[in-house]
């Protein structure tokens, strides 16, 4: 009798004399009797069908007995460094001990080196032998003549040297400001990122307006020239320029109008009457319609800056609507005699990295049979646009783009799980080095969307403290000093500036995209640029916000984290560093498969400089940043030194810290489904290499320090996903589908409803 339910169990075994065994089995075997679960497992005895025991894996998922069968059969690799690529990278097995914040079911949590998919790059062994290096392609020529000899006058040319660091013109200098200071043609200008556009056009402008001796322009004069860029950092930057500028000739008043100001305040500037605006097109379009006191009658330049960018954002309407009001309100003919050094018609400049497309359409709104500067591969010549009749547009020369010839291009070809722990290795060797060599340095590392910087933000700031003014008691002066963020009266205010402990005792990481305030976009911007002895590593995480045009003093690092959106996108975000003949190091994470062939495909055109483009094994990166130090050897790390178990133990660190932080799990969920969605907004000729659909969503999830895909990944996570949804289906609601097909859509509505310039 049975222990379990007290039933007899009473089978009836087909008794034909003979033994049932694996070759005399027959299909049509009959057991009666008892429960159906016995009878199932009798039958399949006899059939010779033994039922097998399910194996369990990490995190209690149990391992199909087929794939048991097939890793007990494969056969082991003999041990080759050309087999595998790896392989004198020796590493430790790694568990963690049971507890509370162990994986599922208390199980041991996987490891971060296991069933990663292997990279086909072929990857250089490191030579001792020195690398070839190359003279800086946007580097001042100290043979050329100086600003003077270029035309400007002498007192500006002497502002220039004597108190800014502008001691040579740059080849793309030498060019434009003759050029502009005497034609009257439209000027299509082209150039490198870092190459000094912006003072290429600024100097003969404000040049222009400090020789009118015989009416001394003033604040009452009126304006006189526009600079319109797509961002509002860019403009600020600018601006800033113009400042400067303004300490030697303090009669010309620089303005700038850009969205996250209050009107009331920009109105009043402008009532005061300025002589060259800098503004964001939007906002500016806003002051022309309801301003009454932007008089625009006078204007002689209209500058378009990151030309592309523009287009980019969708501001070609807006742009349009611009220049239709400067047009009708125009009275330059009405005084040619009053301002007879002043162009005697409206010369429109517009400034691009690239020859797009999109900037040709740009150029065809605003351009008249301009004239093309360029200093790319040496040639100049001129772009020629149709009628309207066709729309399509021609130039006698292509011109390609290219990095600056003295920036070294790294690339990682990196594994999803360990994306994270990569980074960590990266960031900590760069404040190693800043470390042993005494001097200061700053990094930007880019992020393909907002919810994704501050979620890095917090995980590498864990721990961090943030900058607090206080008054002396005794001296009554003011002095800044180290607080917990938790210890501040502005606990709704969203830290943007915090030490990061974890990276270096001396790194300060900030966090800039555009969904912060104005105001704290700003603060960041001049926090980060300013030196500190305390803190010699400053690391900025940013979206492309900070990819245009921003002249960021001493950048040595760039490291894009997420791949960029287009090419052009990439040479505008390494084109931070290596400024103006600079030195400067930018790193590329891609994924293993698909993304590698971005680097023939694209990376090797805009980096055509032998040995300037170099794929570097990941592991190095993580056995010098986490490997033990050889006793023997000073600052050395031995790469046989547990370095594998060390960087998972840290990698543990996050999903624990995430486990036992609600808060920021959620932040960790959200900046994962953030960055799936981004991901799928890769433009279509660039699919071949970021195929959203290809990615493994687990492993990407481990580098997010979660332990599994959030299970919301295809649902709306905002109001404007909901509304767009609705509206793309006529106000209907949509039937219940796929969560990875609803994903892909929804990404596309999303990226299209919610721009991540807040402009």
């Amino acid at each position: 009798m049975s222990d379990d339910d007290g039933l007899m169990l009473n089978f009836a075994i087909p008794d034909n004399g003979t033994t049932t065994t694996a070759n005399t089995q027959s299909k049509n075997v009959k057991v009666r009797g008892g429960r159906w679960k016995d009878r199932r497992i009798l039958k399949l005895e006899l059939e010779g069908r033994p039922k097998e025991k399910k194996v369990k894996g990490p995190n209690s998922i149990p391992i199909d007995a087929s794939r048991k069968r097939r890793m007990e059969e494969k056969p082991s690799k003999p041990k080759s460094s050309q087999s595998n690529p790896t392989s004198e990278f020796k590493r430790a097995k790694f568990t963690e001990t049971k507890g509370e914040h162990g994986g599922k079911n208390d199980s041991y949590v996987s490891s971060l080196f296991t069933n990663n998919t292997a990279s086909t790059q072929e990857v250089p062994e490191e030579s001792k032998e020195e690398t070839k290096t190359y003279l800086p392609s946007n580097a001042p020529d100290k043979n050329a003549t100086s600003f003077a000899g270029l035309g400007i006058n002498e007192k500006l040319s002497k502002h220039l040297t004597d108190h800014q660091r502008f001691k040579y013109p740059t080849k793309i200098q030498k060019l434009v400001i003759p050029n502009l200071l005497v034609t009257e043609r439209d000027l299509f200008v082209k150039a490198q990122t870092g190459s000094g556009k912006t003072m290429a056009f600024i100097l003969p402008i404000f040049h222009k307006l400090m020789m009118e001796y015989k009416h001394k322009i003033g604040r009452e004069s009126g304006l006189f020239a526009i600079i319109l860029t797509p961002t509002r950092e860019l403009a600020n930057q600018i601006y800033s320029v113009l400042e400067n500028l303004n300490r030697c000739y303090p009669f010309l008043v620089p303005g700038i109008v850009i969205g996250g100001e209050k009107k009331k305040s920009e109105k009043a500037r402008l009532r005061k009457g300025v002589n060259i605006l800098v503004a964001t097109p939007g906002r500016l379009a806003d002051h022309l319609e309801n301003t009454k006191t932007l008089d625009i009658s006078q204007l002689r330049y209209l500058v378009l800056d990151e030309g592309d960018k523009l287009v980019e954002l969708g501001f070609e309407e807006t742009i349009s609507k611009i220049t239709k009001i400067i047009d009708d309100n125009s009275k330059i003919d009405e005084t040619k005699d009053k301002w007879q050094g002043l162009p005697t018609r409206r010369i429109n400049i517009l400034c691009s990295a690239t020859l797009q497309n999109n900037v040709k359409q740009l150029g065809n709104i605003i351009l008249n049979n301009p004239e093309m500067i360029s200093v790319d591969r040496e040639v100049e010549g001129t772009i020629l646009f149709d009628d309207d009749t066709t729309g399509e547009v021609q130039t006698n020369n292509e011109h390609e783009s290219f990095a600056p010839d003295q920036l070294i291009q790294s690339v990682l070809i990196v594994p999803p799980k360990l994306r994270l722990v990569t980074l960590d290795a990266s960031l900590v060797n760069i404040a190693n080095k800043i470390e042993q060599s005494g001097e200061s340095s700053r990094s930007i590392v880019f992020f393909s969307c907002s919810d994704s910087v501050n979620y890095h933000f917090d995980v590498f700031t864990r721990d961090g403290k943030k900058f607090k003014k206080v008054k002396d008691e005794e001296t009554g002066e003011t002095k800044t000093i180290l607080v917990s963020p938790d210890d501040s009266a502005d606990e709704d205010q969203d830290d943007a500036e915090l030490t990061s402990p974890i990276i270096n005792k001396n790194t300060i990481i900030y966090k800039l995209h555009g969904s912060l305030s104005q105001q704290t976009r700003t603060t960041i911007l001049q926090q980060f640029i300013k030196d500190d002895p305390k803190f010699p590593h400053k690391v900025l995480f940013c979206t492309d916000v900070a990819s245009r045009g921003l002249d960021l003093p001493n950048i040595s690092n760039v490291i894009e984290y997420d791949a960029p959106f287009t090419i052009d996108d990439h040479l505008h975000r390494i084109g931070r560093s290596a400024r103006v003949g600079a030195k400067g190091n930018a790193t590329l994470f891609l994924l293993p498969g698909l993304e590698e062939g971005y680097i023939d495909a694209k990376l090797k055109i805009v980096h055509p400089r032998e040995e300037n483009l170099r794929v570097t094994k990941y592991e190095t990166i993580l056995s010098s940043a986490f490997g033990e130090k050889n006793s023997t050897t000073k600052n050395k790390f031995d790469k046989l030194g547990n370095w594998d178990i060390h960087a998972t133990t840290w990698h543990l660190e996050v999903e624990r810290w995430l486990l036992e932080n609600s808060s920021a799990l959620a932040k960790a969920s959200h900046a994962f489904t953030s960055h799936i969605r981004a991901y799928a907004t890769h433009l279509s000729q660039e699919r071949n290499f970021f195929n959203v659909k290809l990615l493994h969503l687990g492993h990407l999830a481990k580098s997010f320090g979660l332990r599994e895909t959030p299970k919301n990944l295809g649902k709306k996570s905002s109001k404007n996903n909901d509304k767009f949804e609705e509206l793309e289906n006529g106000g209907k609601k949509y039937k219940k589908e796929d969560p990875r097909k609803k994903m892909l859509r929804l990404a596309k509505l999303a990226v299209n409803s919610t721009s991540e310039y807040n402009y």
